[in-house]
């Protein structure tokens, strides 16, 4: 089914879906990493049965047609993994649309959603050519936590990695909470590497909600001035069956 039609369709049920007035949940993601697999993630309303589907549109934002990818239902959320090849742009235009069956039809932007889409920025980060082999900064690291957990159910997450260990593109899950601390003669860097060594321990692939802070007190140290310390929250991917 293409984008055109889809459009067609939910133009032709907007008097019969707007009189049931139901919409679709989404939170829209700041921005994406250029060259890696996306996801979104839809909440239907759960006086709704089933959707017949749930379809993602997307796009470059020169572009002038738009691909079609399938959303997949998981743990009472609706899913739609996007391959790295689709990654490859400066800003990704998208739009969604769904079929209830005789409920009607919706979209996401409501209004005119094939002219108005969404659109994301894709943040660029280069790593062909360099050689990846990090290491624990044990000269320089003060103290450092890793603390997994698993969350029931598990809870695929649209937050932005900021530091990424390519991999078969599945989705992320939400894995565990990360801290470093460096004294004075430790570098970003050093601590950026060695939160990275952690992750490969934990089999994780990115990590997101990095958080950068200079340390003024802290008493359990005897040294305090010039201490780092980064924190974030760790992502691995789902466990093939």
């Amino acid at each position: 089914m293409t984008a055109k039609f889809i459009a067609g369709l939910i133009c032709s049920a907007c008097l019969f879906s707007s009189a049931l007035a139901f919409e679709l949940y989404h939170n829209q993601p700041a921005n994406f990493l250029q060259g890696v697999p996306g996801q979104l993630e839809v909440i239907v309303p759960h006086y709704l049965d089933e959707p017949d589907f749930i379809h993602l549109f997307i796009r470059d934002q020169d572009g002038q047609v738009y691909q079609e990818l399938s959303f997949y239902a998981e743990s009472g959320a609706w899913y739609c993994d996007i391959p790295a090849a689709y990654m490859n742009v400066d800003t990704l235009c998208y739009y969604i649309g769904a079929s209830f069956g005789s409920a009607g039809m919706a979209a996401l932007p409501v209004d005119q959603p094939e002219a108005h889409p969404f659109k994301i920025p894709l943040v660029r980060f280069n790593i062909k050519g360099r050689k990846f082999e990090p290491k624990f900064a044990k000269d320089v690291i003060v103290d450092h936590i890793v603390t997994p957990w698993k969350p029931k159910p598990s809870r695929r997450s649209n937050n932005f990695p900021v530091l990424y260990i390519p991999k078969a593109n599945q989705a992320f899950i939400e894995s565990g909470y990360i801290k470093i601390v460096g004294n004075e003669k430790a570098t970003a860097e050093d601590l950026l590497k060695s939160m990275l060594y952690l992750c490969l321990e934990e089999n994780a692939d990115a990590i997101t909600e990095l958080k950068f802070s200079l340390l003024s007190t802290q008493p359990q140290m005897s040294r305090v001035e010039g201490h780092i310390e980064l924190e974030g929250i760790y992502l691995r991917r789902p466990l093939k069956n």
